[in-house]
């Protein structure tokens, strides 16, 4: 039971209070109308008049709990209303059902194979987190800077420049060629990109330095060409530190909920979806590698998000690297099924990439 100061005084956030805030919620979510006393009275199991609901629903909104629309006899959640929602409510139901909600990933194998190109695995995991909540889903690839050396390839064209092919954990693919010492043979190259990738594999990236490498003394001039190379390297590190790759999807859906009738909010949801930039901002601010984060209207701290959701999460590759997944909606959302469904692909997500290793 907790205490709220309203009104000048104390009131008691009893049981009866956390049922019909749940109630009002529940019913809110399902219908987007506000929700009134006789609907709760008739629809539920309480064994409580129409006046006693009314009465206690008064108080939630002294309370801040609730609030209603002029034109409404009807109740409706507050920011504060849906936190105490999530926090409460619905984390005890995601921790009874924590044992069997994330195990059925039949449906996600099937549709993302593990041999697909990370983009495309990354592009069929949004529209199908989209389709799977019917709200705006987005996924953020891991940068550079977070990335493994797995391989890299050197090749030699006829003008003298040589051609980096660096490929990292995350299986994602960067090049870059520059002119070397036209001494360096076919063989040479070859030898280079074999020490490299016996020596530097799994390394971090970002920490990929010439101390690294051991060369034999019968081969002291490849040290020249693997220092060249490694300079390629922090090249497109320093090209790439910035760059995130985002995939989103599910504009349509989003505003087919109706609360987004009015065009007004129409052209503040448009602001906000339409922008990458703000969108990666969000998803990589609030997400958390230990678990959900689940921010609310006003929370979001940007212009035009007064009236969504986020739901954000990370998943993993190879357990190193981290990559950011989330669902944006309305603040009417399902809390319960879009946290579920998140936990259901990020670990879908993860199995996925540590079976490429």
């Amino acid at each position: 039971m907790v205490g709220v100061l309203a009104g000048g005084f104390k009131m008691k956030f009893t049981d009866r209070k956390v049922v019909i805030l749940k109630d009002i919620i529940d019913k809110f979510v399902e219908r987007a109308d506000p929700v009134s006393s006789k609907m709760i009275a008739q629809d539920s199991d309480f064994d409580l008049s129409s006046s006693t609901i009314r009465k206690e629903m008064a108080e939630l909104e002294e309370m801040g709990y609730l609030t209603h629309p002029h034109t409404s006899a009807g109740r409706m959640p507050t920011d504060k209303g849906y936190r105490f929602y999530v926090d409460n409510v619905i984390r005890e139901e995601i921790n009874l059902d924590e044992g069997t909600y994330g195990r059925n990933t039949g449906a996600f194998e099937i549709a993302v194979d593990k041999d697909m190109e990370i983009d495309a695995i990354l592009q069929k995991s949004t529209e199908m987190l989209a389709n799977f909540t019917n709200y705006l889903s987005m996924i953020v690839a891991p940068t550079i800077q977070q990335s493994r050396y797995k391989h890299i390839e050197l090749l030699r064209f006829d003008s003298g420049n040589v051609l980096m092919v660096l490929i990292t954990d995350t299986g994602r693919v960067y090049k870059r060629s520059a002119l070397v010492d036209a001494k360096y043979t076919e063989l040479d190259l070859q030898a280079a990109a074999n020490i490299m990738n016996l020596q530097l594999r799994d390394k971090n990236i970002i920490d990929i330095s010439s101390g690294d490498i051991r060369i034999q003394k019968s081969d002291p001039s490849l040290i020249l060409l693997i220092n060249k190379v490694i300079e390629m390297i922090r090249e497109c590190i320093k090209e790439n530190l910035q760059y995130n790759k985002i995939f989103v999807y599910g504009t349509s859906v989003i505003l087919q909920h109706p609360e987004f009738i009015e065009l007004k909010k129409i052209h503040n949801v448009l602001r906000v979806i339409e922008n990458e930039c703000l969108l990666m901002k969000l998803l990589l601010d609030f997400s958390d590698e230990s678990g959900f984060v689940v921010k609310i209207g006003s929370e979001l701290f940007e212009e035009g998000t007064q009236d969504l959701s986020l739901i954000a999460s990370r998943y993993k590759i190879y357990g190193s690297s981290s990559g950011a997944i989330g669902v944006l909606g309305p603040k009417r959302m399902d809390y319960c099924k879009v946290i579920k469904s998140l936990n259901l692909f990020r670990k879908g997500l993860t199995e996925i990439f540590s079976s490429r290793a």
